[in-house]
């Protein structure tokens, strides 16, 4: 199970932002976690969207009473006061972020949940939303209530750090159980610059080149160039998947 990584106070950003503003402090970056390691697996490829998922249990109550959890449903019910919840989320840097599921139960009129995305810097400093308050209305009944992001946001572990948070006031049947966020894998965008004489810029395979060189998986051929037209030996081959993969056994 991966350990959440914010406080109480990490989410005492702003009133703007419905979380108490006790410290002003902001959120701590993910960039030392495991790059690739999603709920304990490893996730590849960019064509097909991946989902991060953390249960209600994994999050930090910073806000409000809530009572024992739903053991039927996994679910975390508030019962006093405005209730907020939240955990770091952790992705792969160069991820684009698509957008965030609530799994939740409403029965209630006149109260709902509200949960949105923040990322905030490595430095201590201002939260921002990546995706607006979203709200559950009056289901009623339980359901998955879905945010996309207008733009895709591009991860950027280095600089930023990024959270969850689920708000809910006491009512009939209203509490949570998961949340998940949708996210792709990219390759980089193609630099101005060429780094082999023989994939310039314009080449249709400059991006994946540069991608690998910058990665430190191929040095090219030798004299500057990465001769893209040459036959791939089985050698070459477990060189450039070891260290794409960074594939790692036992001694």
């Amino acid at each position: 199970m991966m350990k959440p990584f914010l406080t109480a106070a990490v989410f005492s950003a702003s009133v703007a932002l419905g979380v108490p503003a006790a410290a002003q402090q902001a959120l701590v970056a993910s960039g030392d976690a495991p790059e690739a390691a999603i709920g304990g697996e490893q996730q590849w490829g960019t064509a097909s969207d991946i989902v991060f998922t953390a249960w209600a249990a994994d999050s930090d109550l910073f806000a409000g009473t809530e009572g024992p959890y739903n053991l039927s449903t996994a679910g975390r019910i508030c019962t006093a006061g405005v209730c907020g919840w939240g955990a770091g989320v952790h992705l792969p840097s160069g991820a684009q972020i698509l957008g965030f599921e609530l799994s939740a139960c409403d029965d209630d009129v006149g109260q709902e949940l509200i949960f949105y995305l923040i990322r905030g810097p490595k430095v201590p400093g201002p939260v921002t939303r990546l995706i607006p308050p979203v709200g559950t209305g009056a289901t009623p009944g339980c359901a998955t209530f879905t945010a996309t992001l207008p733009v895709p946001h591009t991860v950027q572990n280095n600089v930023d750090g990024y959270a969850y948070v689920v708000h809910s006031t006491p009512g009939n049947n209203v509490e949570w159980t998961q949340i998940r966020v949708r996210y792709r894998l990219q390759v980089s965008p193609a630099p101005a610059t060429a780094t082999f004489g023989d994939v310039p810029v314009g080449h249709p395979f400059h991006r994946f080149v540069e991608a690998l060189a910058a990665s430190g998986i191929t040095g090219g051929c030798g004299g500057g160039n990465y001769c893209p037209d040459s036959a791939l030996t089985r050698g070459q081959m477990a060189v450039f998947l070891a260290a794409a993969l960074g594939l790692h056994f036992p001694n």
